[in-house]
């Protein structure tokens, strides 16, 4: 399977098409509806008790075996203690099965949410835990998507942290930072808040080596950017995503010493925003269409 993927992996970056999922269907008939009385955030008692638990659990067992199974380290640490004031948009390259809990753990359990495809919330116990943990599903109607921006307006009012990952796709080990599609940077944008690049490496060791295990994992934290005091909201969230993925591909070429290169020509003439699911313009307060469009 394995190899199935790596295969898949080349294939699509050939063919330029870097936000393709490798899995050519997803199961979407025992996800849990989102649709009208949904509420992203944990309110009832029982939300708010499991959540209480689940969350020291994660951490404890997830920090246990991240380490023993990926060597799992955190780097760059000073860079989030600079932003611990304020709320943020954080960004990280989608390229491992078990990214959302790295993440979790290198920004904090209680602090981070992030943002995932509508069907991998499911129904029954498993969605109740994928909720408790912090999961927002993003949707594909115009209701679904004002309900997640109003909820990431509010969690970064309360100092939260809202993951994304722009390239979309999953591309397991994957090394190469993808293009970005703009949606988390307009979301940074719209409500004035920084954007935290994150990185994910994949080290190899000697030790490692000769016990026939996989790379180790190591998670960087970028230093934060901020969006541009003047410009439109489309300019300024272009211009954002341009210096967040800038920075992550130096961090790339400074991590593995060679130059970021894809191997197709239809790739390296693919702009940095072309490639998360397109949601499309949202209808503004006053029922015109206006700018705040978003693609996470």
């Amino acid at each position: 399977m394995a190899k199935n993927y790596r295969e898949k992996e080349l294939e699509y970056e050939r063919m330029g098409q870097f936000d393709r999922d490798l899995n050519d269907e997803h199961r979407t008939f025992d996800a849990r509806d989102i649709g009208e009385g949904y509420r992203y955030l944990t309110k009832t008692p029982g939300e708010k008790i499991r959540r209480f638990f689940l969350l020291p659990a994660v951490k404890f067992f997830g920090s246990v075996y991240t380490f023993f199974a990926f060597g799992f380290r955190v780097k760059g640490k000073k860079n989030l203690r600079k932003i611990k004031k304020i709320g943020a948009i954080s960004v990280c390259n989608h390229a491992h099965e078990m990214d959302t809990l790295l993440v979790k753990l290198a920004l904090g359990c209680r602090r981070t949410f992030h943002t995932g495809s509508y069907y991998l919330l499911k129904k029954g116990w498993a969605g109740r835990i994928f909720k408790a943990g912090g999961f927002l599903p993003v949707g594909s109607t115009v209701k679904d998507l004002e309900k997640l921006q109003n909820t990431v307006r509010e969690l970064l009012g309360k100092k939260k942290i809202v993951n994304f990952y722009p390239e979309h796709a999953l591309w397991r080990r994957y090394e190469k930072v993808r293009p970005f599609k703009p949606g988390a940077f307009r979301f940074a944008v719209k409500f004035n808040v920084p954007v935290l690049p994150l990185f994910i490496e994949f080290r190899q060791t000697k030790p490692r080596k000769v016990l026939r295990l996989k790379e180790k994992v190591v998670m960087h934290i970028l230093p934060a950017v901020y969006p541009e005091e003047e410009g439109t909201l489309r300019a300024k969230s272009d211009a954002l995503l341009q210096k967040v993925r800038a920075a992550m591909i130096e961090k790339y070429e400074s991590l593995y010493r060679r130059p970021m290169v894809f191997s197709s020509e239809s790739a390296a003439e693919m702009p940095a925003a072309g490639a998360d699911a397109c949601i499309g313009e949202k209808v503004a307060e006053d029922g015109t269409k206006g700018e705040a469009a978003v693609t996470v």
